[in-house]
């Protein structure tokens, strides 16, 4: 077992609501219960503490769009309380702090919000083809709109074969295990933040922005225990900002914890996603290139990073193939619902269904192989330059194909009528710009701080392990603190599946600078020294790391229920830092991809009301739906960084939506254009 993970097993963990400081108060939000509206008045809760409208915050949630997005596109923030104007069920109207949590429903009866209500847009396809404007001068509700081009365009007139894909992967809930929690403390000098976070230095930063506050004054540290994060626990939300503004204004400790009900109307909801593609091949099955769109459902507003989602999908969609041209038109449209952001895989795995689908049609349409037509086109081990100029560095493409062709070849000998498929995908590990950790002796141990926040991973054994062989000491006198603005100058944080191989790099380059300070047998150091401390901020460039997956499904004729019968993920990991720990990332997301093909999906009717108030309704599995056994294997083709790792975090996600995709396909014999898909779209 790995160690740090006994606590939480044992239920001795510490989370955010665990922590209790004293002089406490609770946030509450008030939320609008329509879609699209102009707000006539609101009315102020006598019995709250205190109560923020527009009127009292005037800020909108910062949203980091790169310069070249910026110029072309328009770019509207959600503000922190609506601002005369609510575009999203659930979207905060008012605030308001109470005593006791318990008060917070009760108060929250006593506001009354009068609406001007407005036609909501709630479809993307819709949205981008109306006059209706959801944010006045925004034209055809288009905020991002970017051509994507490179390549030998006139390589398409060589083409013998065309096939194309129109598919609508529907929005999803990320839903962690431990919703959204903060507790803000302004304790006259300094605005103390603590929280449910994957990075505590983009938190601040956000604060720092919204509030306008010298990011010296704000001290931010994620809980011990941190239940899931998906990319949901990333950004900063409204309600840490409102806050903060509450503390400010008490001089009071302020905790605010999500309901699992505000968490399913609130951003950031992962996937929605629109995409028309066509592929353009030889008659010998060599890929030439692509064009087409995608169109990503921003939802109301730019939040987050959902400005770069639709030309970061659009990057990936060459895959791991070789091709001579790649032409995508990359599009963010508004719509009356939630706002979108990064949930498990954020575009790896959206771009994943678009070009195996795309390879999997080639390959019927040509009458090949499946796995032929992958190995004549696989980019190879020694890197590659795309037609849209993405980097991929030297990995082991060969090897992921090889030996999952042998679970392939074995799976079709058994399994002789079932929907049996194979895919290839190759996973962009975000590792840029880099990532710090500071290595100390005290007291004769040896503390790391580290700028990744673990919400599910073992840093804390990950970290320790790798100072341990560069340092040649124990890991019991090493001690790793994490996701805290306190111990570092700069951090980055935990996502995009970076945290072990950046984080663990940074740890290792620290630890080699330190042997070279001290000048002296580590285990003298410990003995003699006290303070001696080095400091590094490790940069990179993103690496990728290349997988290949098969399942094995059926269906019951009779009810059109999916059941999988078996599953294997081959993905190149790098160096497997701790076994276990890949192992669990590995099926854990691959969980989540089977699930967006089987279940999860966060719908709403027309009027922009969700048809969900549940995690159930929301088609989150129990322990009854993942009764299949998932098989990894990893290959382990060393990356160039000091860690040698690769990230692993969403590849079971990235492979396991398009594998179970395409083998509901093949046992059916259907072709599908949205995900999720339910029995009823089997059966007719």
């Amino acid at each position: 077992m790995i160690k740090e993970d006994l606590p939480k097993i044992t239920g001795e963990g510490t989370y955010i609501d665990d922590i209790n400081p004293k002089n406490l108060v609770y946030l509450g939000v008030a939320r609008s219960q329509v879609a699209r509206g102009i707000i006539k008045s609101v009315s102020r809760p006598e019995s709250a503490l205190l109560s923020l409208t527009w009127e009292d915050v005037k800020t909108y949630m910062p949203v980091p769009v790169p310069p070249n997005i910026a110029k072309s596109s328009k770019i509207i923030r959600m503000p922190v309380l609506a601002d005369g104007r609510v575009n999203f069920v659930g979207q905060p109207v008012l605030a308001f702090v109470v005593n006791d949590r318990y008060e917070i429903e009760d108060v929250i009866e006593e506001v009354s919000i009068d609406y001007e209500e407005l036609e909501p847009v709630v479809d993307v396809e819709k949205a981008m083809n109306s006059n209706e404007e959801i944010h006045p001068g925004v034209k055809k509700n288009i905020s991002v709109d970017l051509l994507l081009e490179g390549g030998e365009l006139s390589a398409k007139s060589r083409a013998d074969v065309v096939v194309s894909r129109k598919i609508k992967q529907n929005r999803i809930v990320s839903n962690p295990m431990e919703p959204k929690g903060v507790i803000a403390h302004w304790d006259g000098e300094y605005l103390n933040v603590y929280g449910s976070f994957q990075s505590a230095f983009r938190i601040r930063n956000d604060l720092r922005e919204a509030l306008n506050i010298s990011p010296e004054k704000i001290k931010v540290i994620s809980a011990p225990n941190v239940g899931g994060g998906f990319g949901n626990k990333v950004p900063s939300y409204p309600e840490y900002i409102l806050a903060a503004i509450a503390s400010m204004k008490l001089n009071r400790p302020v905790k605010w914890i999500e309901t699992r009900y505000e968490h399913l109307k609130n951003p950031t909801i992962g996937r929605g996603v629109l995409s028309d593609i066509k592929l353009y091949a030889t008659r010998q099955g060599e890929i030439l290139g692509i064009e087409g769109y995608v169109a990503v459902d921003l939802g109301a507003y730019n939040y987050t990073i959902n400005p770069t989602t639709p030309s970061f999908i659009a990057s990936l969609l060459t895959g791991p193939y070789k091709m001579k041209f790649a032409s995508i038109r990359a599009l963010g449209v508004f719509t009356n619902q939630p706002p979108t952001g990064p949930y498990r895989g954020a575009g790896r795995p959206e771009a994943a269904l678009i070009h195996e689908t795309l390879v999997e049609d080639l390959a019927e349409e040509l009458g090949v192989d499946p796995v032929e037509i992958r190995r004549k086109n696989l980019v190879g081990d020694n890197g590659y330059v795309t037609p849209l100029g993405v980097k991929i560095d030297p990995a082991g493409y060969n090897e992921v194909l090889d030996t999952v062709e042998k679970y392939y070849r074995k799976a079709k000998e058994i399994y002789k009528d079932k929907g049996i498929s194979i895919v290839v995908f190759t996973d962009i590990v975000r590792l840029s710009p880099g990532e710090g950790a500071r290595v100390r002796i005290e007291k004769g141990k040896v503390k790391i701080f580290v700028g990744t926040g673990p919400h599910g991973q073992a840093y804390s054994d990950t970290f320790s392990k790798l100072a341990s062989e560069v340092l040649g000491i124990s890991q019991d006198v090493i001690e790793v603190i994490t996701n805290t603005t306190e111990g570092l100058k700069e951090g980055v944080g935990s996502f995009g599946s970076r945290g072990g191989t950046i984080g663990g790099s940074a740890v290792i380059e620290a630890c080699r600078q330190l042997l070279n300070k001290i000048n002296m047998p580590i285990d003298k150091a410990l003995k003699e020294l006290n303070g001696v401390e080095v400091e590094v901020f490790y940069r990179s460039d993103d690496i990728f790391s290349p997988g290949a997956h098969v399942a094995v499904v059926d269906v019951d004729k009779e009810t059109g229920f999916v059941k999988i019968l078996d599953y294997y993920a081959v993905d190149d990991v790098g160096r497997a830092l701790l076994k276990e720990e890949v192992e669990g990332q590995i099926i854990g997301g691959v969980l989540q991809g089977v699930s967006q093909v089987l279940l999860e999906h966060a719908p709403y009717d027309d009027n922009g009301n969700p048809l969900f108030s549940s995690i159930a309704d929301a088609g989150v599995p129990t322990a009854v739906e993942a009764n299949y056994n998932v098989k990894v294997d990893e290959v382990e083709f060393p990356s160039a960084l000091p860690a040698k790792s690769r990230g692993v975090g969403e590849a079971g996600t990235t492979g396991g939506l398009p594998a179970v995709f395409i083998a509901l396909e093949k046992v059916t014999k259907m072709k599908f254009e949205k995900t999720p898909i339910y029995p009823w779209d089997i059966m007719g």
